[in-house]
C-alpha cells in the first residue's frame, strides 16, 4: 500500500506528534489514528528531501540493520521475565539477534535516514498505558504521546550502543533456569582503595540470569529511543547547531527540535523527537522556580520543615536573626535543605579522568539553603544560601548579591542537588535499594511459586539488568566512566554517599512514604498544597496500601495463617540475614497480616511511585543543562570580579562543555532522553498479571487509580491554562510497576 507524498507527511506527523492527526484527511481510510494506520500499512513513499535532508547526503545502507530488527520484532510479545516456562532456547535466540543488531548499529556509525524512518515499518501502536497523560509538551490529555514509531535504520556514533553490547555479551553464558541468585558486596573503588564499601546494600553477584533480560518489544523501543536522539543531533543538524551557535549560551538549547515548522511555524513538526523543555528554559533563573523544583522537580525528597533554630547554621541564624527565623517557624513557613554528606567528601575538585590528564576538575559545594513559604502557603521562595562550611562563610541573598553573582550561587546549589539526586535519591534509594529485595523474592517466593509472587513479580521486572548495566556504565569503576566525567563528585565518592545513606537506613522508616515525610517535618496535616510530590505520592501510597490489604485478604484468612507460612519465614530470613539480603528494618519474620500488607505497600512504593518521582522528571529538568548541571568546571575562586562578565563566563567556563569528550551537554540530553522512555508496564496496566488470584483486588485497585488520575489531570489542565508547570510524574498511568528504565 502506498500513499501520496503529502499524505505520508501527515501520517508520520500523526504518529510522532499526535496533535497533527487533525490534519489527516477525513475518509474511511484515515479513520484510525496516524499511529494505528502505520501499524496496518507498509509505507514506502517518503519525501526524498525533507527539512533540507536528502538520503543521498547521509550515505546510508540499512538493509542489514533493518533485517536484524525485523528478526527481533518476530519475537512479538515474548518477554523472558513473563515466560513462566523459562524457554531457554528462545531467550538465547533473542539475546543473540539483539547483539547482532547492536553490532551493526554500532559499526555503521551513520545518521538515520528520514527515508528509512518509515520504510518497512510494521510496528503496532505501543500504548504507554491505558490512559493519556497531560505532559509539559501537550495541551490536551488526549494528545499525549501514546507510543513510538518503531524505527529501523542506522545510528550515528553512539556510546549507548557500544555500552549495550558490552553488557549483553556478558550474558551469553547465563541460563534462564537459575534457581538462585547469589548476593554480593561492593568492593572498594580503585580511586579510594582504603574506603570500605561492603556495608552498602547488597548487590547481585555477577550478571543476571537470562530470564531478566528485556522483552523483544522493549528492545525495539529502546533502540528507537536512541535513534530519535541521532535524528535530532545528526540528520536534523542539532549537533552542528550547538557547536556553531552564535554564543555559548545559545548553544545549550540549539540541539533541541522545534515543536512547530513551516513558514508560519504553525504545523506540528513530525520529527520533534527532542522537544525543548520550554518551561525550564523560560524560568530557570527565577528564584521561585528554583524553589519550586525542590517540591516538584527531580529531587523532591530533600526539603525539611524548620522546627528548631539548631537545625540551621550559625551563619544563617546570625545573618537573619533568631527572632525573624523563629517567627517564620512558628507560622510553619520556614524550610531548609542541607547537603551535609557532601561536606564529608575529601576530593574536591574531583578529576574527570582518574588516570589523567588531570586538567578537567569538577567542583562542588555542600550548601545550606533556607526557604520561606508565602503567606498564602502556595509558593516557596529562596531566603538565603550558604555555600561554604567555614565559620565566616558568607550568606548570600538576592538583596546582598549582584544579579549574576546570585545566579552563580544558585547554580552551585543546583549542582549539589543534581549530584545527590542522581546518585543517592535515584540510583541509591530506588534502583540499588530494591535490588536485594528482588533477589530475595526470586530465591524464595518465585522458587516456591508462592501466591504472593503474583503480587511481587511485576515489581521486579527489568531492574536487575538495569542495575547490572549501571554498574558497567554510568557507575562504572573504570577510569573515564560516565559518573566520573559528567558529575562533580565522581563514582568513588558517590558510592561513599550511597554507603553512608545505607548505614542510616531502616526499611519502614526510610522507604515508607508517611514515615519518610514525617522525618522531614511533613506531618499528615501539614498545610502545603504546592508540594505535589507529597500530595500525589500520598494518594498513590494509600492506593497501594488498599490493594496490598485486599490481596493479602485473598491469600490469608487469619494472622495465624501468615505466621505458619514457612515460605514467608524463608523470605524474611533471605531478606534480613547478614550474609544474604541484609536489609535493615525489614521484618525477620511475619506474625500478622498487617505487617505483611505494610511490606507489600512499601515495596510497591519504592519500585513504583518513588522511582517515577525521581526518574521521569529528568528530561524536563536536566535536558536544559544550565537548570541542573551535574558537573561544574569552576568555583568561587574563579569568579570574575566584574558582575557584568559573570553570566557569559558561566556559559563558557562553568557549565558542562557543549560537546566533545569531556562530559558534555549533548551526552546529558541523550542520556536523560533514554532514561525517560515511557513504560508499557504501568501500575494501571497489569490486568494480565492478575487473571487468577488477585483479579478482584486488582480491578478495585484500577478503579482507585482512575480516580487519582482524573484528579491529577484536572489539576494539570488548570495549571496549563494558567501558564504554570504541570506535575504528571505520579499520575498512575505514567507510573511503572517496577524500576524498568
Amino acid at each position: 500500500m502506498k500513499f501520496p507524498l503529502s499524505t505520508t507527511i501527515l501520517v508520520l506527523s500523526a504518529a510522532v506528534f499526535p496533535g497533527a492527526a487533525a490534519f489527516v484527511p477525513s475518509s474511511p481510510t484515515f479513520a484510525k489514528s496516524g499511529a494505528a494506520l502505520i501499524a496496518n500499512a507498509e509505507i514506502t513513499t517518503f519525501p526524498t528531501r525533507y527539512h533540507g535532508i536528502s538520503p543521498t547526503s547521509l550515505g546510508l545502507s540499512t538493509a542489514e540493520a533493518t533485517g536484524l530488527l525485523d528478526e527481533i520484532q518476530k519475537f512479538g510479545d515474548f518477554d523472558p521475565h513473563e515466560d513462566d516456562d523459562d524457554d531457554e532456547e528462545k531467550a538465547q535466540q533473542l539475546l543473540h539477534v539483539t547483539i547482532k543488531a547492536l553490532e551493526v548499529l554500532h559499526r555503521d556509525d551513520a545518521a538515520l535516514s528520514q527515508e528509512e524512518l518509515v520504510s518497512e515499518v510494521k510496528a503496532a501502536q505501543d500504548p504507554v498505558s491505558r490512559r493519556p497523560v497531560l505532559t509539559h509538551y501537550s495541551d490536551k490529555g488526549e494528545e499525549a504521546e501514546k507510543g513510538e514509531v518503531k524505527v529501523e535504520g542506522q545510528v550515528a556514533k553512539s556510546n549507548i550502543f557500544g555500552g549495550a553490547l558490552f553488557i549483553l555479551r556478558a550474558l551469553r553464558n547465563q541460563s534462564v533456569k537459575k534457581d538462585r541468585i547469589e548476593f554480593d558486596t561492593y568492593g572498594p573503588h580503585p580511586e579510594f582503595p582504603d574506603v570500605d564499601l561492603s556495608g552498602a546494600m547488597k548487590q547481585m553477584k555477577g550478571a543476571p540470569p537470562l530470564n531478566q533480560i528485556f522483552g523483544a518489544k522493549k528492545i525495539i523501543r529502546l533502540i528507537g529511543r536512541v535513534l530519535q536522539t541521532s535524528i535530532a543531533y545528526n540528520a536534523l543538524g542539532g549537533k552542528d547547531a550547538a557547536e556553531n551557535a552564535e554564543t555559548k549560551e545559545a548553544a545549550y538549547q540549539a540541539a533541541f527540535t522545534e515543536a512547530k515548522v513551516g513558514l508560519l511555524r504553525i504545523l506540528p513538526n513530525p520529527l520533534n523527537v527532542l522537544p525543548r523543555p520550554e518551561h525550564v528554559i523560560k524560568h530557570w533563573e527565577e528564584d521561585k522556580e528554583v524553589a519550586r523544583q525542590f517540591m516538584c522537580g527531580t529531587n523532591p525528597v530533600m526539603l525539611n520543615v524548620a522546627k528548631e533554630i539548631g537545625q540551621l547554621s550559625d551563619n544563617i541564624v546570625d545573618y537573619f536573626g533568631k527572632d525573624k527565623l523563629q517567627g517564620l517557624m512558628d507560622e510553619e513557613r520556614l524550610f531548609f535543605v542541607s547537603y551535609d554528606d557532601l561536606a564529608d567528601l575529601e576530593v574536591n575538585p574531583h578529576q574527570a579522568y582518574r588516570d589523567g590528564p588531570h586538567d578537567q576538575p569538577r567542583y562542588f559545594y555542600a550548601p545550606k539553603i533556607v526557604f520561606v513559604l508565602g503567606e498564602d502557603r502556595k509558593e516557596l521562595d529562596i531566603l538565603g544560601i550558604q555555600l561554604e562550611r567555614t565559620p565566616d562563610a558568607r550568606v548570600y541573598t538576592r538583596d546582598n548579591s549582584k544579579p549574576n553573582e546570585w545566579l552563580f550561587v544558585k547554580s552551585c546549589v543546583t549542582t549539589a542537588d543534581s549530584n545527590i539526586h542522581e546518585w543517592c535519591s535515584h540510583l541509591g534509594d530506588t534502583h540499588l535499594t530494591m535490588e536485594p529485595h528482588i533477589i530475595a523474592i526470586y530465591n524464595t517466593l518465585r522458587k516456591a511459586k508462592h501466591p504472593l509472587y503474583t503480587f511481587l513479580k511485576p515489581l521486579g521486572k527489568d531492574t536487575l539488568l538495569l542495575n547490572y548495566a549501571a554498574r558497567k556504565t554510568l557507575a562504572g569503576y573504570e577510569s573515564g566512566s560516565f559518573g566520573d566525567i559528567q558529575s562533580s563528585v565522581g563514582v568513588g565518592q558517590f558510592m561513599q554517599l550511597i554507603g553512608k545513606r545505607w548505614s542510616r537506613y531502616s526499611f519502614f522508616e526510610k522507604s515508607s512514604l508517611p514515615s519518610e515525610l514525617a522525618s522531614r517535618g511533613f506531618d499528615e496535616d501539614f498545610d502545603m498544597p504546592g508540594y505535589l510530590f507529597r500530595e500525589d505520592g500520598m494518594n498513590l501510597w494509600n492506593a497501594y496500601g488498599e490493594f496490598a490489604k485486599d490481596f493479602v485478604d485473598e491469600v490469608y484468612d487469619s494472622d495465624e495463617a501468615v505466621a505458619s507460612d514457612k515460605t514467608l519465614l524463608e523470605w524474611a530470613i533471605e531478606t534480613t540475614d547478614a550474609s544474604r539480603g541484609a536489609v535493615p528494618g525489614f521484618p525477620t519474620s511475619f506474625k500478622d497480616k498487617s505487617t505483611l500488607v505494610k511490606v507489600l505497600q512499601t515495596l510497591m512504593w519504592i519500585a513504583g511511585g518513588l522511582h517515577a518521582a525521581v526518574n521521569f522528571p529528568q528530561y524536563d529538568f536536566y535536558a536544559y543543562v544550565p537548570n541542573k548541571p551535574l558537573g561544574m568546571r569552576a568555583s568561587l575562586d574563579n569568579l570574575p570580579g566584574d558582575d557584568s562578565k559573570i553570566r557569559s563566563w558561566m556559559f563558557e567556563n562553568y557549565f558542562p562543555h557543549v560537546s566533545g569528550e569531556l562530559g558534555t551537554t549533548l551526552d546529558t540530553i541523550s542520556t536523560v532522553h533514554t532514561l525517560t522512555l515511557p513504560s508499557t508496564h504501568c501500575v494501571d496496566n497489569l490486568s494480565g498479571q492478575f487473571d487468577g488470584i488477585g483479579k478482584k483486588s486488582y480491578a478495585k485497585f484500577v478503579g482507585k487509580l482512575d480516580k487519582i488520575g482524573d484528579a491529577v489531570e484536572a489539576r494539570n489542565k488548570e495549571s496549563k491554562k494558567a501558564g504554570n508547570a504541570v506535575y504528571s510524574y505520579m499520575n498512575p498511568s505514567a507510573v511503572p510497576a517496577s524500576i524498568d528504565i
